[in-house]
């Protein structure tokens, strides 16, 4: 999948999020970088510091000149003293950072040939479009565009219509099979993998079993602890490589396949278990193409975590089939470092429960269509904000703009109701000046924002769109985004 790119060509990757991916679509970038000009020739926009770190591991590993200077700008700070001492050539960093390095004088974007966005639909979910538009602003015209995607959805095809013109396009060739590979999956942060493949060996205990690896470093981690765990030599049950053989029992997935091909070719007819970040589930349903797909609960993980009520799960499962979670899932991944998914799960449960418990003790509003109150902040006020539906916003993004102002908190905020052209929040009468001063004038969803009093004279004639969802008819309710949650609280 690594092909040549010509200068001022734009292309569009489309590949799951796996590290083992990235030198596919940073090679023929990387093969632009001249390292006799002092100058940045290279921009990666990652969606996090994680990834940005990631991506300049691997150029590190893929420039062969030791003059080339590479930095993972995964600290605005520590980036703009690396800057100032070394101008660097290849430099990898989330959009805000980046565009923090850019604000402060410390980057300059004038100098750069390429640029790539990796991975674009992960970028979006976090909601930094806005910066990534500030920074596409200062790029050079005819700089080298590539973006990187698990999936070509209508936000992503949007964002490649807007950045990316015309690009060609390297997607994954669509399965032949008529019918889809059935995975298991254990989610965990990428320096856990190896625990988890023990744990899965341990618990499996397989007759015979293939690790999978797509890269020279994974089949090296791989094989020093398959002969730590005493599977050495040629005829070993347990061994790393890239395809089973007919009689294999197992395969784990330690990297994710590129296509569904290279999917059905590693697998075989054996028991596959993929070890997947969160972030890259959606990847690995893509790469299912349609065959089951459930996690796998590792015992010790699972008994502490046995006892939940059915109705708790049934609930659960509806929210991961019927809602969008992508930033609740992007905000809990660095506990894996740490933590089971079961585990992190269960926590997140008893803090609803206690959520739920604290509501019940709660005092029902005395007069019907009054503002609620909460135990902690007493009475609430209803503020108009000048964006909705139109522009994409979800009750995360409200809760966040709020939350992030100094003095404020998330326990600010009671009900949101996001309508077509507008949205009312409520917030805790002794901040709604502070709120209202704060977030005047701030950027939601790339929109600059008013916010005042609400005051239902002023607001636009109704469509609708906008009545309230229990006035709606049936069949004519715009699906709505849940974001953190915060939109449905009572």
């Amino acid at each position: 999948m690594s092909l040549e790119v010509t200068r001022g060509q734009n292309v569009v990757y489309q590949m799951p999020h796996d590290w083992a991916s990235i030198s596919q679509f940073l090679e023929p970038l990387i093969a632009r970088v001249d390292a006799a000009q002092s100058s940045l020739q290279l921009l990666v926009i990652t969606p996090d510091a994680e990834v940005a770190a990631a991506v300049s591991a691997a150029a590190v590993r893929l420039l062969d000149s030791a003059d080339t200077q590479i930095i993972a700008a995964t600290s605005a700070p520590r980036a703009a003293r690396l800057l100032e001492l070394k101008p660097a050539h290849v430099l990898a960093g989330s959009a805000s950072t980046l565009l923090e390095l850019v604000r402060g004088s410390a980057l300059k974007l004038d100098t750069v040939r390429a640029v790539c966005v990796a991975w674009a639909d992960e970028l979006l979910a976090r909601g930094e479009d806005a910066s990534l538009e500030l920074l596409m602003s200062e790029i050079p015209k005819d700089a080298a565009r590539a973006i990187v995607a698990a999936g070509l959805t209508p936000p992503v095809e949007a964002l490649i219509e807007r950045y990316a013109r015309r690009a060609r396009r390297v997607v994954s060739p669509a399965s032949e099979a008529a019918e889809g590979t059935p995975l298991q999956y254990v989610t965990v942060a990428p320096e856990g993998r190896l625990t988890a493949l023990r744990r899965v060996l341990d618990d499996q205990d397989p007759a015979s079993a293939v690790v999978f690896v797509r890269e020279e470093n994974s089949e090296r981690t791989v094989e020093s602890l398959l002969r730590s765990l005493g599977y050495s030599g040629a005829n070993a049950a347990v061994h790393a490589g890239r395809a089973a053989a007919p009689d294999t029992k197992v395969v784990v997935l330690f990297d994710l396949p590129a296509t569904h091909a290279e999917l059905r070719e590693a697998v075989g007819s054996a028991t596959a278990f993929a070890l997947v970040q969160p972030r890259q589930i959606e990847s690995l349903r893509a790469l299912a193409a349609g065959g089951a797909l459930r996690p796998y609960a590792l015992p010790d993980a699972g008994r502490r975590a046995r006892n939940r009520e059915s109705a708790l799960r049934d609930e659960l499962r509806r929210v991961i089939t019927e809602q969008t979670v992508e930033r609740e899932i992007l905000a809990l991944e660095p506990l894996l470092a740490d933590y089971d998914g079961v585990e992190i799960a269960a926590a997140a449960l008893k803090l609803l429960e206690r959520e739920r418990e604290a509501a019940r003790a709660t005092p029902a509003p005395s007069v019907a269509g009054a503002p609620s109150k909460t135990k902690e902040s007493g009475a609430m006020t209803r503020l108009f904000v000048t964006v909705g539906e139109r522009d994409n916003v979800r009750p995360a993004d409200l809760v966040g703009a709020i939350a992030n102002q100094p003095g404020l908190s998330s326990a600010s905020v009671g009900k949101i109701d996001i309508r077509q052209s507008h949205t009312i929040v409520e917030v805790a009468s002794d901040s709604a000046e502070s709120v209202i001063s704060r977030l005047s004038g701030t950027t939601i969803r790339g929109r600059r924002v008013v916010a005042r009093r609400d005051d239902e004279s002023r607001r636009p004639p109704a469509r609708s769109s906008d009545r309230p969802a229990g006035n709606r008819p049936p069949g004519n309710r715009p699906r709505r985004d849940s974001g953190s949650g915060r939109g449905n609280r009572r």
